[in-house]
């Protein structure tokens, strides 16, 4: 299960961290990092989700990963701010309030406080994981098990809950989530059906419910 970096650190780190730089809020759709920018800046999520993107030279928007609250925003230029420009926007897909900290805070902070290293270092790992996973998934799987896999991940990012249907709540549009299981809305739309029809979803307009996690995890494997 990926974990999010503000509810790993230890209280004590947390409260070092949380006490540099400012607050800020972004309503929806306004951009916390645009790409190509040369900025520095990390922003920790502290309430809403946002989501990563990618402007490709055909002038196509590729969703990368939907980060939500703990999680890190702009950690790549922060630990190597003379690595060129920002490779990636992140853009806020629902109401975001965050912490704002410039690269030198970041910094700063992670050479007083190891146990924080380490956790930055974990998360690392994970989305490089994560991110191996989905172009293996790519080229081997069709699009409605690559799209469970997604489901199941969204799944286990949450707490646990005894209930007979779990509701999503994935803050992007179809074509969205297409680009983030690298398909096309069409096939998208069509995978959706198959598990429909198998009682492992339900659908509404913009909602998107687990009705069977069990047989869910069954078909992603």
């Amino acid at each position: 299960m990926a974990v999010a970096f503000l509810q790993t650190l230890d209280p004590q780190d947390r409260s070092a961290l949380m006490a540099l730089g400012h607050h800020r809020r972004f309503r929806r759709g306004a951009p916390l990092i645009v790409q190509g920018d040369h900025s520095d800046n990390i922003f920790v999520l502290l309430r809403g989700r946002a989501k990563v993107t990618v402007d490709t030279l055909d002038g196509h928007e590729i969703v990368l990963a939907v980060l939500r609250s703990g999680d890190l925003a702009g950690e790549f230029e922060a630990l190597d701010h003379d690595g060129g420009p920002r490779t990636a926007s992140t853009v806020a897909a629902e109401p975001v309030e965050c912490q704002v900290l410039t690269g030198d805070e970041f910094r700063s902070f992670l050479d007083s406080h190891p146990r924080a290293v380490r956790v930055v270092l974990k998360i690392i790992v994970q989305r490089l994981h994560a991110a191996d996973r989905r172009r293996i998934d790519s080229g081997t799987l069709d699009t409605a098990h690559r799209l469970a896999r997604l489901f199941i991940e969204l799944v286990d990012q949450r707490d646990p809950a005894d209930v007979p249907t779990i509701d999503l709540d994935i803050p992007l549009t179809q074509h969205e989530l297409a680009t983030l299981i690298a398909t096309s809305r069409e096939s998208l739309v069509r995978a959706l059906a198959v598990m429909r029809a198998g009682g492992l979803i339900s659908t509404a307009r913009r909602r998107i419910s687990v009705c069977d996690l069990d047989g869910l995890r069954r078909y992603s494997q």
